[in-house]
């Protein structure tokens, strides 16, 4: 990318492309990705970048969305997908470690049979506080499972399972308007999911504000430095930058509050 705008374009669009594939089921056909290059114009450099980052977030890539459910471990005929490595290097010291204490609680729980299970899920469908709190501690490795497509995209690990478990938390209480308990893991899912992509989201939106804000300040102060040099070397003020008509007194005065002054060749502005 050679440009901040192009870089932010490039995040927002490569966050569509992870959330198309984990609707497909964790795949991403061959093709979708092919547009994806041409639409960016991604070198091979780049294009080779965007296939290793798809791997880290567990989305496999592949020449037809119907072989999804066809690769055995990989994927099963749900479109499951296939579990990150705890041991990722992507992930920080301190998010691999919070990752395998969270795995080994989940580990030491005992999840009861199926028939079982049901009961539960049927009990916190009709509003019993008890059974709801039983299935959000069954539902923990959901949790998990989610959090992992999740990992490597700027945001904290635990942040991921705390908003997931938020989610889990006021999902059970949710659950009077479903036909029956076959209903209920798609159900808690999707709002476990949803929180974890609110969080990405939010996470690339500030992203994406912090690329604005150095794109004006870099922007003010390029403009600044040449009119300077134009002027003999002197500081210019924001008055004659600004009537040069390629940033405006409004983008100067934020570009100069943003920086606490920090604009060298514009008048008023410090140096250190």
């Amino acid at each position: 990318m050679s440009s901040m705008r192009e870089e932010q374009r490039f995040l927002q669009e490569l966050q569509k492309l992870v959330r198309l594939g984990r609707t497909q089921g964790g795949v991403i056909e061959e093709g979708q990705l092919e547009e994806f290059f041409v639409s960016l114009s991604l070198k091979e450099e780049q294009k080779a970048q965007v296939r290793a980052y798809l791997g880290q977030t567990g989305i496999r890539v592949t020449q037809d969305l119907y072989e999804a459910g066809t690769s055995g471990d990989e994927a099963g005929a749900s479109g499951k997908q296939k579990e990150m490595p705890l041991d990722d290097e992507a992930l920080t010291p301190e998010g691999a470690r919070y990752l395998r204490e969270y795995e080994e609680m989940i580990r030491a729980m005992e999840i009861p049979p199926v028939n079982v299970l049901d009961a539960v899920k049927l009990s916190a469908m009709a509003g019993e506080r008890q059974a709801q709190l039983r299935l959000i501690e069954y539902s923990l490795p959901k949790v998990l499972d989610i959090a992992r497509l999740y990992l490597n995209q700027g945001v904290n690990t635990e942040e991921l399972i705390s908003a997931g478990n938020e989610a889990l938390t006021i999902a059970v209480s949710l659950l009077a308007p479903l036909e029956g308990p076959e209903d209920v893991d798609e159900f808690l899912a999707s709002r476990i999911m949803g929180a974890m992509e609110d969080l990405v989201a939010d996470n690339l939106d500030r992203r994406s504000a912090d690329l604005d804000i150095e794109d004006l300040v870099n922007r003010v102060a390029e403009k600044a430095a040449q009119l300077s040099e134009m002027l003999g070397g002197r500081k210019v003020t924001a008055e004659e930058l600004a009537r040069e008509g390629e940033v405006t007194a409004e983008e100067i005065e934020e570009a100069v509050r943003l920086t606490g002054g920090r604009i060298a060749d514009l008048e008023g502005g410090r140096d250190d």
